[in-house]
């Protein structure tokens, strides 16, 4: 029988032992949950910040709950610079791109792994990383829905949790 050991354990059991980064391995579990009534009509380009998470999280869910659009209404979910920062968009589909609100209704729906963008390695790395930057700019960065097909019919509560660890 063959023994796999995740980058932990592997580091863990080498002589000598190699250190772990602990935001890569453990840490504590935080729940960023908000709740936001949108238009059923939502137009495209809108964009629907929903919770923050500070640069060095390590993201392990992102979570959808919504109603059904009637015949159209997608949204991409990704990260914006909080309004203090300048409000710009960071990467509008790290979690979901154009994901079709029709196929509703959602609930705790996971779109963590949505676009594709965001990687199974990648969840084992602090948010930064993930963004591609040098250094740890310890800030915080908005997690959105940005509407790509405008809606018609959808549901006006729209609720995004974000389970993440630090």
């Amino acid at each position: 029988m063959a023994t796999v050991n995740s980058t932990w354990i592997t580091n863990a059991v080498a002589t000598p032992a190699v250190a772990t980064n602990s935001n890569k391995s453990a840490g504590r579990v935080f729940t960023a949950k908000s709740v936001a009534t949108v238009s059923a009509t939502q137009s495209s380009g809108d964009i629907i910040r929903m919770v923050r998470v500070p640069s060095n999280a390590r993201i392990d869910a992102v979570l959808l709950t919504t109603g059904d659009a009637t015949t159209a209404g997608a949204v991409d979910i990704g990260v914006y610079q909080t309004a203090g920062n300048g409000g710009a968009v960071v990467d509008a589909d790290l979690f979901a791109s154009a994901l079709a609100l029709t196929g509703g209704p959602f609930v705790r729906s996971d779109q963590t792994w949505e676009s594709g963008q965001y990687t199974y390695a990648e969840s084992a790395t602090p948010l930064w990383e993930v963004l591609g930057l040098a250094t740890d700019p310890n800030r915080d960065y908005d997690i959105a829905a940005t509407v790509t097909t405008t809606g018609d019919g959808m549901g006006t509560v729209f609720v995004l949790e974000v389970q993440y660890v630090i």
